[in-house]
This record gives C-alpha cells, sequence and structure tokens, in this order.
C-alpha cells in the first residue's frame, strides 16, 4: 500500500509538471486532454485568411441577406427597425388590440413572468431560488409610470434586472407594456370597468 502511495504522489506530480494549472502564465501554449472549449478556431476582426482570395477574414453579407431586425420589403439600413425609431415616446405607439394584448402576453410569459410572475405582483418562480424582490407592478409608482418608462426599462434593464433589448424587438417590447398595463387595470378593476352587459355574473360573486 504504502508503495502505491509513492506511486500516485509521483504520478501526480508529474502530471501537474507536464500539463500544468489553469492560470499559471507561459510562454508556451498549455496542454489541455480536456480544453473546455477554451480554445476554438475562429476568424476574428481585420484578420487574415488564406482561405479567401482575397485574403480578408471580415466578409460582406451575401446578396439578398435580411439582418436581424429588419423586414424583407425594407432591407436597407435606413429602415432598420430599431429603437431609433421609437426614443423618447411616452405612450404606447402601436394600436392597442386584443390582438396586441395577446401578443404582450407571450412575450410576458416568455421573459417576465418567471420574475415578476404571472398576475405581475412580483412572486415569479425565480423569487424561490434567490431572486430578491423583482418589481411588483401593482404599485401606485409603477402604475403611474409613463408607457415609455416600461418599455425603456425592459430595453436597457433597471437594477438587477438585465437589459433585454437584445432579445426582444421594439415592438413586442410595446406589446408586452400593453400586456402590464392590462394587468395593473385587472389588479384594481372595479364594476364601472366592465361592460353593462357582462356585469350580471361577477354580481353573482360573494
Amino acid at each position: 500500500m504504502k508503495y502505491v502511495l509513492i506511486i500516485l504522489a509521483l504520478l501526480t506530480v508529474l502530471t501537474v509538471g507536464f500539463v500544468g494549472l489553469r492560470g499559471q502564465t507561459s510562454r508556451q501554449p498549455p496542454v489541455m486532454v480536456f480544453n473546455d472549449l477554451v480554445d476554438q478556431p475562429k476568424y476574428k476582426n481585420q484578420g487574415e485568411s488564406a482561405f479567401f482570395a482575397d485574403g480578408r477574414q471580415m466578409r460582406l453579407p451575401p446578396a439578398g441577406a435580411v439582418a436581424w431586425g429588419r423586414t424583407p420589403d425594407k432591407p436597407d439600413p435606413g429602415n432598420l427597425i430599431d429603437d431609433a425609431d421609437y426614443y423618447g415616446l411616452k405612450v404606447i405607439p402601436l394600436p392597442v388590440d386584443a390582438a396586441l394584448l395577446q401578443r404582450g402576453q407571450r412575450v410576458f410569459n416568455t421573459y417576465c413572468a418567471v420574475c415578476h410572475g404571472g398576475f405581475g405582483t412580483g412572486n415569479g418562480v425565480a423569487t424561490n431560488y434567490g431572486m430578491s424582490a423583482p418589481a411588483n407592478y401593482h404599485t401606485d409608482r409603477l402604475r403611474q409610470v409613463t408607457d415609455g418608462y416600461l418599455y425603456q426599462v425592459i430595453t436597457e434593464g433597471k437594477g438587477l434586472m438585465g437589459a433585454y433589448g437584445p432579445s426582444i424587438k421594439p415592438p413586442d417590447r410595446w406589446a408586452a407594456v400593453a400586456y402590464v398595463r392590462a394587468l395593473q387595470r385587472a389588479g384594481n378593476a372595479k364594476i364601472d370597468d366592465v361592460p353593462q352587459n357582462l356585469r350580471g355574473e361577477l354580481e353573482k360573486q360573494p
């Protein structure tokens, strides 16, 4: 048993000496049995490439390609659908109808409900795993802020909330804002908010 431990110790020293430790500086590239994708073959900006005839790594998009955030009928950069179209707006610039609210519900349930909860009360499932106090949309402060403020927070993030601008397209962000407004109104609704022909069933409730 004694000799086995000595042999294991020697093998460990030899292995560490040969492979090295992560974070160790050296003029030579490290020897990694499992590199965990640390070293990846890739092209870098302004780099050279022997594969292409012009020797450049950076390539122009293929003819007819449509960049993310643009539409096929408006492919030119001047018609990019981005935040510049909505910058500084205080109210939702899209028709608020059933279709927009349904779209907003899908966006909200996909990106927002995990933290803010299905009804926007700040009790999403993430709070069970250490997320601290996501915003409750039903507070007086958030009921009084402008639509543009909610859009900006979705875009840029706030506090512990990250920015969702890269993940959610601008029209979908406005749809989410419209749905948040619907949740706020539902959470503070009065009987007068209900159409007359639908009040009968509600008035029967205890």
